[in-house]
């Protein structure tokens, strides 16, 4: 099904290029470089709350959308359904945590022992579709880039610690984007944790949040002014994004699973807050279902009856139970665990769920507010900037996204 879709889409796809994009994409203007940097939970209205004048100037002279995350609005299945096209359903990473019932093991992104496994990532990420096709590829801690994905790693990579300082991490990539031009990478992604750690723990409406966010916008100026310095600057694309937003927290809204659930009727579960899967013992099904299905803010569904506009029910990592907390509410297993100020995996139309989108360079027009897109769509961009080939995904080049790059904006 996927690749009949593929197919069908880049149909679509090769109508909606004007010419003077398709002759940018053929051409790949000898040597561009594209460069993406992700700041995991950077919120899509941070820059509204607090001074960002760094990311303000990369909007005049460039573009600035929002960025609608998949579901769930977790870190892993987000960061990788933007390396390939494919929602969490078809690639695999349906969580930051899941149960995998062939290998009867936990995957979570705390337990390295399964985050470096590859058998857990399907799909091709885009860092392999470049290489491929004669590209080379450098990547800093991006969600699966040190992980041998298919058999192989990224050109340059580097085995994740968050202990790493984000100054290292910048001038790495200035130094790749600095290397003589047989040498230099195509494409370059990386990482940065913040500011989802602070939000998470003070919250997104917190002072310690508006200090996180000013010392994120100087280090996006440190970077923008490195790559101003660079004999071969007027090639390079850069991308500044966010997998997910974050929503506020408060104490008087709080749900607990173990409130409507007993240990007779759970054989498993996995998430966290506001996000949980639930495998009901044998015969128990309809009971769990039935005990949460009238629990107000909260939403349940069971497997195969998920709303289409989530895409999420063809894996068999997806338990038979899927819940999700409404806006604002945390939803936690029991009592005994301490309360975040900040979470995500809410629905994607939630919009303390949307994340950031910048970019600028030789692709992009300028000055232009553009409209909130889907975070899978940013494969067929990369695909599109780097003039390669699409593998099998389920995404195509939005025409928000086109407008972002055409100075006439899609054809209809």
């Amino acid at each position: 099904m996927i690749y009949l879709l593929f197919f069908a889409i880049t149909l679509l796809f090769s109508g909606c290029i004007t010419p003077e994009l398709q002759d940018r994409k053929t051409s790949r203007a000898a040597g561009n470089v594209t460069v993406v940097l992700s700041l995991d939970g950077f919120r899509h209205d941070y820059p509204e709350k607090v001074s960002t004048p760094h990311l303000d100037s990369i909007a005049t002279v460039g573009v600035r959308a929002a960025l609608e995350p998949v579901f769930p609005s977790k870190t892993f299945p987000n960061h990788y359904s933007m390396a390939t096209g494919l929602y969490p359903e078809h690639h695999g990473l349906v969580s930051n945590s899941f149960y995998d019932e062939r290998k009867k093991e936990y995957f979570s992104l705390s337990d390295r022992s399964t985050v470096n496994d590859p058998d857990y990532y399907g799909g091709e990420p885009i860092w392999q579709t470049a290489q491929k096709q004669g590209v080379r590829t450098a990547n800093f801690f991006w969600v699966g880039s040190d992980v041998a994905i298919n058999g192989r790693y990224p050109d340059i990579w580097k085995p994740y610690d968050g202990r790493v300082p984000f100054s290292v991490r910048l001038d790495s990539v200035i130094s790749w984007l600095a290397k003589p031009a047989q040498e230099r990478p195509g494409l370059v992604m990386w990482y940065y944790h913040q500011p989802d750690s602070w939000g998470h723990k003070f919250g997104p409406e917190s002072d310690a949040i508006v200090d996180k966010i000013a010392v994120l916008d100087s280090l996006v100026g440190q970077f923008n002014r490195k790559v101003r310095a660079l004999p071969n600057r007027d090639s390079i694309n850069v991308i500044i994004l966010s997998d997910h937003g974050m929503g506020q927290l408060s104490a008087d809204k709080r749900m607990f699973l173990t409130d409507y659930l007993s240990e007779e009727m759970v054989l498993r579960y996995s998430g966290s807050s506001p996000f949980y899967m639930i495998e009901p013992k044998q015969g128990m099904l309809d009971s769990v279902f039935a005990a949460l299905d009238t629990v107000e803010h909260l939403s349940v569904w069971k497997k195969g009856e998920v709303p289409e506009t989530l895409h999420y029910g063809d894996h068999d990592r997806i338990m038979s139970l899927v819940a999700v907390a409404d806006s604002a509410w945390s939803l936690e297993w029991d009592h005994g665990r301490s309360m975040m100020q900040g979470t995500h995996g809410y629905v994607p139309s939630n919009k303390d769920m949307h994340a950031i989108f910048y970019a600028y360079g030789p692709a992009f027009r300028k000055n232009i507010r553009g409209k909130p897109f889907s975070n899978l769509h940013m494969y067929p961009l990369l695909v599109f900037l780097l003039g390669i080939e699409s593998a099998p995904v389920d995404a195509f080049l939005d025409k928000n996204v086109l407008w972002m790059l055409s100075r006439e904006g899609p054809s209809k």
